[in-house]
């Protein structure tokens, strides 16, 4: 929390560190007291404010208490799905079927992949089997809950904004902070 500023921000009417203290104890709650039906997260916010290292976290306390996890970023949860539905053999299809039926799939930087059809379908297949299955998620991304919808589709922005908390990100980019 050190990275956070405790100026007060105009614009949320709070500083960034109490902001980021919140979705710290949300996050610790929700790890701490995880379930096969905890919800799902969505983290959002620009580059470097730790919405990585928070998912990553909660992976970790979530997998220590023997929950399976998976981890993946955009890019690669979409290339595994286009092999999988492409390529299929035993080593793709394990692999799509391990992202569908973890405990908590936590999918990384959603936003950076290639847009197009595939991914659109595939995205909304896999939020939408998992929300019926009540597998929970976690989605860290740069998008707002407009550009969702303008980047995939209407239905997925929906599904994502009526079953994900959303938690924002604010403050100043930590890499760049740590490098000065």
């Amino acid at each position: 929390l050190d990275y956070y500023s405790n100026a007060m921000m105009p614009q949320i009417k709070a500083s960034a560190r109490s902001v980021m203290e919140r979705n710290l104890n949300y996050c610790r709650e929700y790890a701490k007291n995880f379930t096969a039906g905890a919800g799902n997260l969505l983290f959002f916010g620009t580059t470097g404010l730790g919405k990585t290292h928070l998912a990553l976290a909660i992976g970790s306390a979530v997998g220590l208490q023997g929950y399976s996890v998976c981890y993946e970023t955009a890019i690669s949860l979409f290339d595994k799905l286009q092999k999988a539905r492409f390529t299929p053999n035993e080593d793709t299809m394990s692999q799509a079927d391990r992202l569908e039926n973890c405990d908590l799939l936590i999918i990384d930087d959603l936003g950076t992949e290639m847009s197009g059809q595939f991914v659109t379908s595939a995205l909304y297949n896999l939020v939408n089997d998992r929300l019926l299955a009540g597998k929970p998620m976690i989605i860290s991304t740069n998008l707002n809950s407009e550009d969702l919808g303008k980047r995939y589709s209407p239905q997925i922005a929906s599904r994502v904004q009526g079953n994900f908390k959303g938690l924002t990100f604010v403050g100043e980019d930590i890499r760049v902070l740590k490098n000065e």
